[in-house]
């Protein structure tokens, strides 16, 4: 569970800061001393970083650590969020689970942060707040609000830019040295762990970014040899964008990839908020799953999938419009949903792989949506698929489909 961006450098700039969840700290010191041994020897079992922080600061205060106020903050790698992190604050019990995104780092409460140089360079940065500082206008919030003292340090340095926790108290005349050093002192303990927690959380963001969610844990917990798979029963949604090859001969190259990029978002959307899973983008076209409630019930699941591909064609009219207003080529497609048993897991060379699902009706929601050029039709389904879906279809007549020996009878939506 990395821990990420410093909610220090975002007090304004709202745009780039998203809080998770507030949650209700332990509320009282815990005393007992030998933290250090306690972050190395409890630290790992404790999943959440919320809770970890939480309970450290408490720890510190058990201590004798005046804390007001903390905050734990590292990068890590997605797509739309440049870091998480945890903020503790004494006075309100509560401690934040927060995210920062991308674009975070040209603001002007990053550009004037106390902490920039601390996550850029690791250079540890303290500061009395004993008088105005126009410079650092956190630290001067802060300073308003009741802090006296302000201290950060970097930790480990996992990959791009320092984690860093910094640590405010308003005592009145701030921390002592003695405070300092039991910060200084549980510095490398605390460092170890975030560095575990952050190379952990970029793995697993990479892997739900590459490969989706569902194929990201099942490769994380230990799913990586090839021919290794499980059969399951799913709805297959199959996409394709017509005439993608002309297009991108004639366009240039950025104005395609911008192209491709508002088809998928338009697609993506709403397979992922309907409990689909995006399995492979395919040059032009998209493979998304909708697995089964059980073996037996494919009802939700089919219902899902059409919805989200109505939802898909919808959201792709918006993009036309706005493409057409700019005197710009419009995206059409086609979508062929079939179901079925699938094979989901590795295939490919002994040490290069891919994570997907493969089996006969995967090949089948493939001839389907290819039967939408034909049929004019965006969306068609299988007879199968027809049988199951409580919404109402209307029977397009038996088509000869590649690979197989019989014509298959398709569905498509009232006109």
């Amino acid at each position: 569970m990395p821990l990420d961006v410093p909610a220090d450098t975002t007090l304004s700039g709202e745009e780039f800061f998203r809080t998770e969840g507030t949650y209700s700290g332990l509320g009282a010191p815990i005393p007992g001393g030998k933290i250090e041994r306690w972050i190395l020897s409890e630290g790992p079992h404790i999943e959440s970083h919320v809770e970890l922080f939480d309970e450290l600061c408490w720890r510190l205060l058990g201590e004798g650590v005046p804390l007001w106020r903390a905050t734990l903050y590292a990068g890590t790698l997605h797509p739309l969020i440049r870091g998480i992190g945890a903020r503790w604050l004494r006075d309100l019990r509560v401690v934040e689970d927060f995210r920062i995104l991308h674009g975070s780092g040209e603001t002007d409460e990053y550009l004037r942060s106390p902490i920039r140089a601390t996550i850029e360079r690791g250079t540890p940065f303290r500061r009395r707040l004993d008088a105005e500082i126009p410079e650092y206008p956190l630290l001067e919030k802060l300073r308003k609000a009741g802090a006296t003292d302000y201290f950060a340090l970097a930790l480990n340095r996992p990959f791009r830019g320092y984690p860093v926790v910094t640590w405010a108290t308003d005592r009145p005349r701030g921390f002592s040295d003695a405070d300092i050093a039991v910060l200084e002192d549980i510095n490398p303990a605390l460092a170890a762990i975030v560095e575990t927690r952050v190379v952990r959380r970029i793995s697993a963001n990479l892997l739900d970014t590459y490969f989706g969610r569902q194929a990201g844990r099942r490769i994380l917990a230990g799913q990586i040899r090839r021919a290794e798979g499980e059969r399951i029963r799913a709805v297959i949604m199959m996409t394709d964008m017509r005439g993608f090859t002309a297009l991108s001969d004639r366009l240039p190259g950025e104005e395609v990839i911008e192209l491709l990029d508002d088809y998928f978002d338009a697609i993506v959307t709403p397979v992922e908020a309907r409990k689909g899973e995006i399995l492979k983008f395919m040059g032009d076209g998209v493979l998304a799953i909708f697995p089964a409630a059980d073996d037996d019930d494919f009802s939700e699941a089919s219902v899902h999938a059409l919805e989200a591909a109505l939802e898909g064609l919808e959201g792709l009219g918006t993009v036309n419009k706005a493409r057409r207003a700019a005197d710009r080529t419009e995206v059409r497609i086609g979508i062929g949903l079939h179901l079925g048993e699938v094979i989901f897991g590795n295939v490919g060379a002994a040490d290069r792989l891919d994570f997907t699902v493969i089996g006969p009706a995967v090949n089948l929601a493939s001839r389907i949506e290819g039967l939408t050029k034909r049929l004019l039709r965006p969306i068609l389904v299988s007879s199968a698929f027809a049988r199951i879906c409580p919404r109402p279809l209307v029977s397009l007549g038996f088509h000869p489909v590649r690979g197989l020996f019989e014509p298959e009878e398709v569905f498509g939506l009232p006109e």
